[in-house]
């Protein structure tokens, strides 16, 4: 394809995501609707990258994916995505912002019930809620999460992040429902020591040393992961079992090993 006709095709895809989010009254100028996907690329991806996961062709799900933008960063990153949302008009939304960004592979399903996926037992290797738990009705939640739980194959990674933490007293999930929601069969791969998935996040996205330093010391104290205390959730869980892909010669950031008698001390609560 030549560049005029790359040009021209964008073009077409811009004007159909405009003409999508102005039925929704959104203005796709917002940097939460237009820019949401640079915003995951210059923020979530740092997160992502941290992981030892061999992202091409790595089997994800983005749950609750709004614009689409986590699913458009994973698809980019080289995994085959689907996504999905109870919203039929923002699947549509978020289909025409994967054209906008030279993504036209990810499966987008409109998905009303959330307590019935469309998808295997095990179907995916990493699952992303990416501020949307809250938003499940709460009496349905615990279904949700066992859900999610089904369709992640066994060693497969779930991230929660972006969540409201309600120890802030503000909306949200407590923080034990995040943890342990999914069932008692997860690791919790964040915690305060320094090469935790957490700490070296939070190195990527440049928070500051003192403020890190300062949560780390007091989830060591408290005896919980740092994600658990922050005014947003991060939840990083792996399932036990037999391991998702991770890249050759990497760290395992104190994953269970399948048939372990103990955990390992790094692993947060």
């Amino acid at each position: 394809m030549n560049a005029t006709v790359w040009e021209a095709d964008r073009r077409h895809a811009q004007l159909a995501y405009d003409s999508a989010a102005r039925q929704l009254g959104l203005q796709t100028r917002r940097p939460w609707i237009g820019g949401a996907p640079d915003y995951r690329w210059d923020h979530l991806r740092l997160l992502l990258e941290v992981l030892p996961l061999d992202y091409e062709g790595l089997r994800a799900l983005e749950f609750g994916c709004n614009a689409g933008a986590s699913a458009i960063l994973l698809a980019h990153l080289g995994a085959a995505v689907s996504a999905v949302d109870a919203d039929e008009r923002w699947i549509t939304l978020a289909a025409l912002n994967a054209e906008r960004y030279g993504v036209g592979d990810i499966d987008f399903a409109h998905v009303p019930d959330a307590r019935t996926l469309p998808f295997a037992d095990g179907e995916f290797d990493l699952i992303a809620c990416n501020s949307v738990l809250e938003y499940v009705e709460r009496a349905q939640l615990p279904a949700v999460q066992r859900e999610l739980d089904r369709v992640l194959a066994p060693g497969g990674v779930l991230l929660v992040c972006g969540t409201g933490n309600r120890l802030w007293l503000r909306g949200g999930l407590w923080p034990w429902t995040a943890r342990r929601g999914f069932g008692a069969h997860y690791d919790n791969l964040d915690s305060g020591f320094p090469n935790s998935f957490f700490s070296r996040s939070r190195q990527g996205i440049a928070t500051a040393p003192w403020r890190q330093a300062l949560l780390s010391r007091l989830a060591l104290l408290l005896d919980v992961s740092p994600g658990m205390l922050t005014r947003h959730l991060s939840c990083l869980l792996q399932k036990h079992g037999a391991r998702a892909r991770f890249r050759k010669g990497s760290a395992n950031l104190g994953v269970r090993q399948e048939g372990a008698e103990e955990h390992d001390s790094r692993v947060g609560p």
